[in-house]
C-alpha cells in the first residue's frame, strides 16, 4: 500500500497542521534549498541508523535545538533509506 492509501495520509490530509499521535516532525537536508519536512513514527527514533543521524545533528546544531528536529543529511538518501527499510512509518509534509 502506498502513502496515499494509508491511514497516516488520510490523517495528514484532514489535519495538515497537526502531527498525528506517535509521530515526530523532522526536517532533513544539507541546505535550505534541499531541505524537506517529514513526520516519522517514534519507533524510528531507536533505530541504529537513525541514531547515527541524530548524532550528526547534535554535532551540527548542538543538543539545544529549538523547533523542529533538523538532520543534516541528503534528502533523497533519507527517503530511499526509509522506503528501503520498509518497517518505518514516514510521511512527507507539504511546504507551508
Amino acid at each position: 500500500m502506498g502513502l496515499t492509501g494509508s491511514k497516516l495520509y488520510k490523517t495528514m490530509r484532514h489535519r495538515s497542521s497537526l502531527v498525528p499521535k506517535g509521530y515526530v516532525p523532522i526536517s532533513v537536508g544539507m541546505n535550505d534549498e534541499t531541505t524537506k519536512r517529514f513526520i516519522i513514527h517514534t519507533t524510528t527514533l531507536s533505530h541504529t541508523d537513525f541514531l547515527e543521524l541524530l548524532c550528526r545533528s547534535a554535532e551540527e546544531y548542538g543538543f539545544t535545538n529549538d523547533g523542529v528536529l533538523r538532520i543534516p543529511y541528503e534528502t533523497r538518501a533519507f527517503e530511499e533509506w526509509m522506503k528501503k527499510d520498509g518497517k518505518h512509518k514516514m510521511g512527507k509534509v507539504k511546504p507551508i
